[in-house]
């Protein structure tokens, strides 16, 4: 596997780089991209239907882009993630929601893929603001198993809380599922999900809920609640939700995070980027500042010593992680570019999709989500 990244502006800027990394000793056939919403993504996308490169990949919220020496986390660009590796050690699949049902999406897109190889990996993106990450992956999971290598992030929109999308070089959709399944056997995946975030105050309890809405805590409207916890105005939520998410108690003793996704003033109730379980203890959690940087040094310091100098990495790094850190982000990103000097690409996400502490597959939100990528030697 040969991997390459650039970093785009603009569609001129997008033709001139293609052009000039595209030779002899470098023709990729497979793209990951990441990409700001304030860029044509039809245009884009385009691109590189034109040069006969299979695209995927998803609108984001501030882009990450290294070339194994430089970084830079940026924002109203693409990055790009170029592959060129053998056609059929991966396929790649493209689901639109036509059942409102973030469960039954995850379980057709897995079934579309089932048994394309004896053993398979995937990275998935999906639509950020109407997806319920946690019903998308355990509906993906039914199918994939219990034990399947998934990784991946919701799609962001700079921010603006209006409309994500994921995309390939034929499809769009703001209600969808874009997958790359990889074969196993020739392509190892491994990654890490790291958070560092930390419970304040009070334990609560979800009075009332369905799915990924909440609509009581404690027995007071949801809404009501985090503006009381967080001395804030209704017309603060959802941004400020972001930094400050419900830490989730699970009856299995690992916690997860919610971040709130949009507001429904009437209902005084908080649709969360996954779900939140009626009946379920939480409190409210933030970063704790510069100390969650150590937190990720640590995990990867233990992840690299265990792990294969990887081809290629992806990032998918919560957009809260970048509203705590503000510039000092550049630094997280850098200890894994130093670990492995790699091409990296990735962007803030609206949710992060990846392994948890028992080794399955799990839906997060805050976590810095490291992907390796290396194509196993014969």
């Amino acid at each position: 596997m040969k991997a390459k990244t650039i970093l785009v502006r603009n569609i001129i800027n997008l033709e001139n780089q293609l052009d000039a990394i595209t030779g002899p000793d470098f023709i990729p056939c497979l793209a990951i991209a990441f990409a700001s919403v304030s860029l044509p993504l039809e245009a884009f996308a385009a691109v590189f239907a034109k040069h006969h490169i299979t695209l995927i990949g998803s609108s984001s919220c501030g882009e990450i882009w290294a070339d194994g020496n430089n970084t830079n986390t940026t924002e109203r660009s693409a990055a790009v993630m170029l592959l060129e590796l053998d056609q059929q050690a991966y396929t790649t699949d493209f689901t639109i929601d036509q059942w409102s049902d973030s469960y039954q999406l995850g379980r057709e897109g897995a079934l579309k893929l089932q048994g394309k190889f004896a053993h398979q990996a995937y990275i998935i993106m999906a639509s950020g603001l109407h997806t319920n990450g946690q019903a998308l992956i355990e509906g993906f999971v039914s199918i994939a198993g219990d034990d399947a290598i998934i990784f991946g992030g919701l799609a962001g929109d700079d921010a603006l809380f209006k409309e994500t999308w994921v995309f390939s070089d034929q499809q769009f959709s703001n209600k969808g599922l874009v997958v790359l399944c990889l074969d196993a056997d020739r392509i190892a995946v491994s990654g890490l999900a790291t958070s560092g975030w930390i419970g304040l105050g009070a334990v609560l309890k979800v009075t009332s809920a369905k799915g990924n809405i909440v609509y009581a805590i404690d027995g007071l409207p949801a809404l009501d609640v985090y503006m009381k916890y967080l001395s804030v105005n209704e017309d603060d939520l959802p941004s400020i939700g972001v930094e400050y998410p419900l830490m989730l108690k699970r009856s299995n003793g690992t916690n997860a995070q919610r971040a709130v996704m949009g507001v429904d003033k009437q209902a005084r109730s908080l649709l969360f980027a996954g779900t939140v379980p009626e009946g379920s203890l939480v409190n409210f959690s933030s970063s704790p500042g510069f100390e969650i940087i150590e937190v990720t040094r640590r995990h990867l310091d233990s992840f690299a010593a265990n792990t294969a100098p990887p081809d290629c990495c992806l990032l998918f790094s919560c957009m809260a992680r970048h509203l705590a850190l503000g510039p000092l982000i550049a630094e997280e990103v850098k200890i894994a570019v130093s670990k492995w000097a790699v091409p990296l690409a990735g962007f803030f996400t609206y949710g992060e999709i990846g392994t948890n502490a028992n080794q399955h597959c799990d839906f997060f939100n805050q976590t810095f989500t490291i992907v390796l990528l290396n194509e196993k030697k014969e």
